[in-house]
């Protein structure tokens, strides 16, 4: 069994620290029967900074334990002019994803929501120039991610230095660029991705474990 692991990231834009991130693995559950990873991140844009951005997420996801495939997926949003929050159930079987307002959607064959995906990134061996698609379903949008590793970056981070690959998407999409620690556990040390109107870049600080 996996253990229970917490990352917790300072988020940059350029120089200046704008917030903080988590990622969590929690305890695992059942969902229809079927053994799930249970992920959760937050993200939070610092209320000092409301003249320029302000923003709250929650992310919450049930993936298979046996494929890392989407089970269930939620998420919480609050910026300075919007606010949301919906769940839906990936049914992979039909290919629909299912919303609390009772829209149902398209679903491509073992699509994994954001969070999942970074997760997922984890589990690959990774070599230099491979390329890797994906399906995935991310705010009610059907994605086919193709990412392949553009290069390796020694990244300097509060937690100290880490030799990395750089995980990069071929295209526009929702992922973003991930560095990924070149050493078995296979750490994101930074991703780099949109928050609101800007492209920020969240730097590991600190992990926590439990089994």
């Amino acid at each position: 069994m996996l253990p229970q692991e917490r990352l917790e990231y300072e988020i940059k834009y350029g120089p200046a620290v704008l917030g903080g991130m988590t990622l969590e693995r929690l305890s695992p559950e059942s969902l229809a029967g079927e053994e799930c990873q249970h992920l959760r991140a937050e993200v939070e844009i610092n209320q000092s900074l409301s003249w320029l951005f302000w923003a709250r997420y929650r992310f919450e996801s049930w993936c298979s334990v046996r494929d890392m495939v989407t089970r269930r997926s939620e998420k919480w949003v609050r910026e300075k002019n919007y606010q949301a929050e919906w769940s839906a159930v990936f049914d992979q079987q039909r290919r629909v994803a299912r919303y609390t307002d009772g829209t149902e959607l398209p679903l491509c064959d073992s699509a994994r929501d954001l969070l999942t995906l970074w997760f997922y990134l984890r589990t690959i061996h990774w070599a230099e120039g491979e390329t890797l698609v994906c399906h995935s379903h991310i705010d009610r949008r059907n994605w086919q991610v193709r990412l392949r590793i553009s290069g390796r970056q020694k990244v300097r981070t509060p937690m100290g230095e880490f030799n990395c690959l750089i995980v990069s998407p071929t295209a526009k999409g929702p992922l973003g660029t991930v560095f990924i620690s070149e050493d078995a556990e296979h750490l994101p040390v930074v991703i780099r991705t949109r928050a609101g109107a800007l492209t920020v870049s969240a730097y590991l600080r600190k992990i926590k474990r439990k089994l």
